[in-house]
């Protein structure tokens, strides 16, 4: 077994995931990560980490393939003989209404939300337990499993089923020095957009007065992962600069209306589809 300790990372080609997998690169774990479809992205991933003298590796995987995600997780400990680190990032996200949710939106947001995070998880962590690896899994969540939005029932609920599931995994894999914890991320600038181009600009909605960026992110998967962080299981470590503090000053509630524009059209796709089914 390779002494250099490895990190894996779902959904590194870009954004969260790919800030994350370079921040463990830097403190020397070796990466390996899953890509969905963008292969330059995830090039540009392996060469950068690379580049850094650390080993890399890409795998693809789309993570509502229910059959194949564990079977990928089992790829990378076939490949660097152990996995220390498993951080389950790897999440697409798709917004409708309760009016017209069909079984296959459903099926999807639950597939790789939730059902997906939870056998990487228990895939990782049995190779933790069979090599006596006392390691980490971080979940990334996101304030939505914790604050409300018009068009999030399905995103938000499967992001605060996995806040509840990371608190029994923690008990449950605590006899074997595993630790299980989340990152909520909230109001992170994942694509580089700037906020002139947003209807309601973060800058005047955080209490600390800018968007994340993925290192903060990044840093706080390092911390987790970390001895400093050897007395933490079961927590979810919120990363929104206040963004989701209960008490938000009068006022900055505002950027946060009920849609009523995302209301009227799904209602209007509702009478559409009901008229349709019935000619």
């Amino acid at each position: 077994m390779e002494n250099r300790k490895v990190a894996l990372v779902t959904g590194a080609s870009r954004g969260i995931g790919k800030g994350v997998a370079f921040a463990l690169a830097a403190k020397g774990y070796d990466i390996a990560f899953t890509y969905r479809e963008y292969e330059e992205g995830a090039a540009d991933t392996v060469e950068r980490i690379e580049g850094s003298g650390v080993r890399c590796r890409k795998y693809r995987a789309c993570m509502e393939d229910l059959d194949h995600v564990a079977n990928t997780v089992d790829k990378v400990h076939e490949d660097f003989g152990r996995i220390d680190v498993i951080v389950c990032n790897a999440a697409k996200d798709r917004r409708f209404s309760i009016l017209n949710a069909t079984p296959e939106d459903l099926r999807f947001m639950t597939a790789q939300l939730f059902s997906a995070q939870m056998l990487c998880a228990g895939a990782a962590a049995r190779h933790m337990i069979k090599d006596g690896i006392k390691g980490n899994v971080i979940f990334i969540t996101s304030v939505h499993g914790q604050m409300v939005n018009t068009s999030d029932f399905a995103y938000g609920g499967m992001k605060a089923a996995v806040e509840r599931s990371c608190k029994s995994l923690a008990l449950e894999l605590s006899p074997y020095g595993i630790r299980v914890n989340c990152i909520a991320p909230g109001a992170i600038n994942v694509r580089d957009v700037d906020d002139t181009q947003l209807k309601y600009p973060y800058s005047g909605i955080v209490p600390l007065g800018r968007r994340g960026v993925v290192e903060d992110i990044a840093s706080a998967a390092v911390f987790l992962a970390s001895e400093d962080a050897g007395y933490i299981t079961g927590e979810t470590l919120r990363v929104d600069g206040g963004l989701a503090l209960p008490a938000i000053p009068e006022g900055w509630a505002q950027a946060y209306p009920v849609d009523q524009g995302f209301i009227q059209r799904s209602y209007e796709e509702m009478l559409k589809n009901k008229g349709e089914n019935h000619v």
